[in-house]
């Protein structure tokens, strides 16, 4: 998928005007050695000089993640701090047997990263950058209140393909560029594997679905069998609640989340 000329301009002004307006020093957000983080760190340095970007890494265990996310902060000038969280989530586990489970566990690995974000954050009078791109936000492929949680998401409405393309321009090294996505949630995990499907036939679905093209369509078109453009339809509607403000009781006459408009910026 290609990108628009002005991409890159539209995304740094948008980081700059958020920053801008919280009356923020700048941003933090976590470092994992994956593509989207990477091209996330780039696009800050890139909008707002390295020296009002800072990022941590958070590992659960020795991997490469470490070496490549390291790297590449280094390589632009930005300030990092490492956090092993092997010691916070074992301590969950000791008080509870609610994280026994794989996925229940690797939610808990996301969740305990972004506590260290945001305090990171308000030490610092800075905002948390997210990471997560439209491809996952579609599909609810993130954990909630985990790596689901930011202050603002620049590559929120950028498809995985076009990610890949805007880390390209801005010179993401090859090395997170040729790794295979995972977000290291347990040994060997794989998001494609996770998902069911690669990203380029995930997002050649999500592009129909956001044109309102008929998924009959969509499959006739891009080949696509029926029963996997069905699958990640219903994944969109099934994943709803993940991409709304928490529903709200109407009570009174304007409603938060519903029916009171705003915002941010807006005085």
């Amino acid at each position: 998928m290609k990108l628009l000329p002005d991409t890159l301009t539209i995304m740094q002004k948008f980081i700059q005007t958020r920053v801008k307006d919280a009356a923020a020093d700048g941003v933090v957000l976590g470092l994992s050695g994956g593509i989207d983080s990477a091209t996330t760190l780039s696009l800050a340095v890139s909008a707002l000089g390295a020296e009002n970007v800072s990022g941590l890494i958070m590992p659960f265990k020795d991997s490469e993640s470490i070496t490549l996310a390291l790297d590449h902060a280094n390589s632009l000038s930005v300030e990092t701090k490492t956090y092993d969280i092997s010691e916070i989530v074992n301590s969950y586990k000791g008080i509870s047997n609610s994280f026994i489970n794989k996925n229940s566990e690797g939610n808990l690995h996301s969740r305990i990263r972004m506590s260290l974000l945001y305090g990171e954050a308000f030490s610092s009078t800075n905002l948390v950058i997210g990471t997560s791109n439209k491809s996952e936000l579609l599909v609810g492929y993130y954990t909630k209140w985990g790596d689901g949680a930011s202050d603002f998401l620049p590559l929120g409405d950028l498809y995985k393909s076009q990610v890949y393309t805007l880390a390209k321009k801005l010179e993401v090294p090859d090395n997170i560029l040729q790794r295979v996505p995972t977000a290291e949630l347990w040994e060997g995990q794989s998001d494609e594997e996770e998902l069911g499907i690669s990203y380029k036939t995930l997002d050649k679905i999500l592009l129909g679905l956001e044109r309102q093209t008929p998924m009959s369509v969509i499959s006739s078109k891009t080949g696509i069998d029926i029963d996997s453009v069905s699958r990640i339809d219903a994944l969109v509607k099934s994943t709803i609640h993940k991409r709304i403000f928490p529903p709200v009781c109407k009570i009174g006459r304007r409603t938060v989340g519903l029916d009171w408009r705003e915002t941010i910026g807006s005085k």
